[in-house]
């Protein structure tokens, strides 16, 4: 089964760095296309606050896995600012939606 890219209100500002972030729910659709949950999901880049924000599944491929969804700052992987683990997609579409957003991530911009 094909599935399209799942939408995000994402605004000005983030560059995305790649996104095979699909509509795939593994709550909803057939776990056999749990080849659509990998590491490598989401990642958006804000250059001028130097915040990256990172989706994976983890582990990859695993039903019995979950999202880990991060905001790293000078790419600081092993501190991220914030980092949220969950099986429901609609609670990462919200953090992702909610972290784009300058009055959320603009606390980060002086440190």
């Amino acid at each position: 089964m094909y599935y399209e890219l799942q939408p995000l209100r994402i605004q000005a500002g983030w560059k995305i760095q790649y996104n095979n972030f699909t509509e795939y729910d593994i709550n909803i659709h057939n776990k056999q296309d749990s080849f659509e949950l990998h590491e490598d999901l989401l990642q958006l880049h804000n250059e001028k606050a130097n915040l990256i924000i990172d989706l994976g599944w983890y582990p990859s491929y695993d039903i019995n896995g979950n999202y880990i969804l991060q905001l790293v700052k000078n790419f600081d992987w092993n501190c991220p600012l914030e980092q949220i683990s969950s099986t429901s997609k609609n609670e990462i579409i919200a953090y992702i939606e909610k972290w784009v957003c300058y009055h959320f991530f603009s606390k980060y911009c002086s440190t």
